[in-house]
């Protein structure tokens, strides 16, 4: 330890005495923060660190706000929260600039890296605080990474609202406008600070104030935010955050004008106080902004800047911002996530970023993650806003607010009221498939509540009643695991998995689905071993049945298989083994086509054996395993397809008034073995990166030279091996093989047609099954399957791979772009 180190410590020991032993933070954030202004004055005289401790803005700008007057909302800053505290009174001016207090205080000795970092933030400038260069945009769609990397810039005057609504709102993109006469506005001239401070200098403004969770928002003059602005050097500074501006001062909502393309609002339908808060007026210092958040309620949202500079981070729905937790009480502010996150990120995981100039108008879509760094002083409006492109995020936002009765209220009044003005809407906002559970399951629709202790009680107890009657050991209630996989309930037994089929999608068909699929791959393993070389394995079926007796009362007898629990690891005896946990091909993203080629070619052999390979192996016992003919099953489909896009809503408008010229009349257009299509004995019906796993290999280190002093090189990315398909409860027998085909190239491929050798490799793995086909037709059908396929997965996970769907003017264009590869001569 050098000697000025030990001379410190002998100085901080000193003076802190029995305190010595926590860290600054805590001392001045979890213990001075429970002291009044008195303690903290005597205190002050105690020794140099607690005084340097006790005089800490952060502890006087608590106090400051907690002791304001109230009656008045006056709160003049006096360029420090002490001095704001010992002269709270406008008139005080002259006697505050007289105190000794006014001028800073030298001590000598103090060293505290807290200290530093505080008074750092407080006086960091962000005004050239620029994104670096953007990633080169890439196609890849994954769990961990967004797609595009850029926002783009669009000519308000060049951009008409249906372009708009076809790029940006079906698709759910973010974007930013300009040149949409902002300057224009009476607020360009009259919301500079000067201006308001000048017409609305007496009168209060809400702001919001980071460092309190019991107020963490309080109405204060605009003379004194003004004064505030001006002079502040918080690290987390008060920011003017008004939903209430236009209904105090009507005048400030005709300042602005709605851009055209957010002019309908369906909240607006809801009168009074019914309509939840929308509109904002935004005014803060540098180094404000907003943490990591999605707009409420579903909603999207546009922010026009009028003045000063903001630096936006967003990340797609999918993608959770990293170090931010959703959960947490606490969230990173915007200036703590770009110093202390932000630089730590590999440049594939960073965030889209863009800086909004004035008069620039950002759309941000429901659902996109968010953040807002205020570069320097900035004054901005802001409203939110539901429409046709949001409603069902809104809808299922609202709903799931269960514990807030005045939301299912609104939300029932909204489509009563939406259902006069926007009947097309109908189906999609009156559709609630919990409802149909409620109905279907009676009291037990209660026991599918994963945050409840009796279901989580009552489920353990019935795994454990499964996997004993199998096997004949009864498990205790901690050596089983809930595993959240869509929407059955699902347990891990130890070295058993428990699945529960639910009424929802036909559970009783996906039951019996998934018990003949596992039964036939058992029976069919033996006699096609030499065929099952680089294939993917499945979980072997232990056992299946009912958990409740046919004489029950019960509408549902709850259906269940029991497998053997695939390995977590490869090779547990390995001393790396938990450098390698079993993942699903959704968390690695192949960059490349050597790596789409490790993914693919597996599962184009597991599905290869799927189509020949248990030719020669029919099942035994069909009777006891009833599954749909599949051309029923298609016929059934293309019946409800109809229905089904009017509910859900994937597609634009434009082109579900083209749904019914577009598709077959008959289940024989789609499939027909007497026309020649290819068949295959199982299909599994619905491969798609969950439901295929694998293991990560983590490379060493093999160039460790350092690019910069004392830096080593990233170390290079995993690489996946998929090793196991599961859930066969789509699966289909004697069916058409396309089905597994579309779901590889949409959900696994990503729809990635500029990966010529990927797509080669399934055309000759269609080739190599099945011969020749009328390529033509295989488009076809191949976006016939698409529309057909009996949930809204598939085609959410295709216009999110291709966005510019929503620009294509019929379904035949749309066929071209995603399946015209079949039309490529072999």
């Amino acid at each position: 330890m050098s000697q000025a180190m030990a001379s410190h410590l002998d100085i901080r020991g000193a003076s802190l005495g029995s305190l010595r032993m926590f860290p600054d933070d805590l001392i001045v954030r979890a213990i001075f923060s429970l002291l009044g202004p008195k303690d903290l004055r005597s205190l002050s005289m105690v020794s140099r660190y607690v005084h340097v401790f006790s005089r800490n803005e952060f502890l006087w700008k608590l106090i400051c706000i907690d002791c304001r007057d109230h009656s008045s909302m006056r709160l003049p800053f006096r360029g420090t929260w002490l001095l704001t505290y010992l002269f709270p009174r406008p008139e005080d001016h002259e006697a505050c600039a007289k105190h000794p207090l006014a001028h800073p205080i030298q001590l000598q000795g103090i060293t505290s890296d807290y200290l530093h970092m505080q008074w750092t933030r407080s006086n960091m400038f962000f005004g050239h605080f620029y994104p670096p260069p953007p990633m080169p945009p890439t196609p890849a769609i994954g769990n961990n990474r967004p797609v595009n990397t850029t926002v783009p810039f669009e000519d308000y005057q060049l951009l008409d609202k249906e372009t708009f609504y076809r790029r940006y709102g079906f698709p759910n993109r973010p974007v930013m406008l300009y040149n949409s006469g902002v300057e224009a506005w009476p607020a360009w001239k009259q919301w500079t600070l000067e201006a308001l401070l000048e017409r609305y200098g007496d009168a209060p403004f809400r702001v919001s104030n980071l460092d309190s969770e019991e107020e963490p928002y309080f109405p204060v003059h605009f003379r004194d935010f003004y004064q505030y602005v001006k002079y502040n050097k918080d690290e987390d500074p008060l920011y003017l955050f008004d939903p209430l501006f236009a209904d105090r001062h009507e005048e400030l909502s005709t300042d602005y004008q709605v851009p055209k393309y957010f002019e309908t609002d369906f909240f607006a339908l809801l009168e009074g106080k019914d309509r939840p808060p929308y509109r904002w007026m935004l005014i803060g210092p540098q180094r404000t902004g907003a943490s990591w958040h999605t707009d409420p309620s579903g909603t999207s949202a546009w922010n026009t800047l009028l003045s000063g500079h903001k630096r936006w981070a967003l990340y797609p729905p999918h993608i959770v911002p990293p170090g931010h937790d959703p959960e947490s009480p606490k969230w990173l502010s915007s200036v703590e996530w770009y110093l202390d996150v932000y630089p730590f990120l590999a440049p594939e995981a960073r965030p889209i970023e863009v800086v909004q100039n004035p008069g620039q108008t950002i759309y941000v879509p429901t659902g996109w993650w968010h953040m807002v760094l205020n570069m320097d002083d900035t004054v901005a409006v802001t409203q939110n806003f539901a429409d046709e492109t949001n409603i069902l995020q809104v809808k299922d936002s609202m709903l799931s607010e269960v514990e807030d009765k005045r939301q299912d209220a609104r939300w029932t009044a909204l489509v009563e009221e939406l259902s006069k003005v926007r009947p097309d809407l109908v189906p999609a906002l009156t559709f609630d498939p919990k409802s149909e559970l409620s109905i279907l399951l009676d009291a037990e629709e209660s026991l599918l509540d994963e945050a409840s202790l009796e279901s989580t009680a009552t489920w353990k107890n019935r795994a454990i009643e499964v996997v004993a009657r199998a096997t004949g050991v009864k498990h205790k209630p901690e050596d089983i695991t809930p595993i959240k996989t869509g929407q059955n309930v699902c347990f891990l037994a130890k070295d058993k998995f428990v699945k529960f089929f639910t009424p929802l999608n036909d559970g009783l068909a996906c039951f019996h689905a998934e018990v003949k699929a596992n039964a036939s791959l058992a029976q069919s393993k033996a006699k096609t071993r030499k065929l099952q070389k680089s294939t993917l394995s499945s979980p072997k079926m232990v056992a299946s049945g009912f958990l409740l007796d046919e004489e029950t009362s019960t509408k549902w007898r709850w259906p269940y298989v029991l497998m053997e629990a695939l390995h977590i690891f490869p090779d547990e005896n390995d001393m790396d083994f938990d450098l390698n946990p079993l993942v699903e091909s959704g968390d690695y993203m192949p960059d490349n086509s050597e790596d789409y080629g490790t993914l693919l070619r597996p599962i184009l052999k597991t599905l290869h054996l799927f189509q020949i390979g248990y030719h020669s192996s029919p099942l035994t016992h069909q009777g006891e395993y009833p599954t749909k003919d599949p051309l029923d099953h298609f016929q059934e489909c293309l019946s409800n397809v109809t229905k089904n896009h009017a509910q859900w809503r994937v597609f634009p408008r434009h082109l579900l008034e083209q749904l019914s010229d577009y598709l077959p009349k008959s289940a024989r257009q789609v499939f027909d073995p007497s026309r020649g299509d290819a068949i295959a004995p199982l299909v599994h019906g619905d491969v798609n990166p969950s439901n295929v796993l694998g293991h990560l290999h983590y490379q060493a280190h093999v160039d460790e030279t350092m690019p910069y002093p004392g830096v080593l090189p990233a170390p290079p990315p995993p690489t996946f091996e998929p090793t196991a398909v599961i859930d066969f409860g789509d699966a289909q027998f004697s069916s058409d093989p396309l089905v597994d085909f579309v779901s590889v190239y949409v959900t696994i491929l990503n729809c990635r047609k500029d990966l010529t050798d990927m797509v080669e490799l399934l055309r000759e793995s269609w080739q190599a099954s099945f011969g020749g086909t009328n390529s033509e037709r295989l488009a076809q059908r191949c976006m016939w399957h698409v529309l057909l396929w009996p949930s809204e997965g598939l085609g959410m996970h295709l216009v999110r791979c291709v966005p510019e769907i929503g620009e294509m003017t019929s379904w035949q264009q749309v066929e071209e772009a995603i399946f015209g590869w079949w039309k490529v001569s072999q």
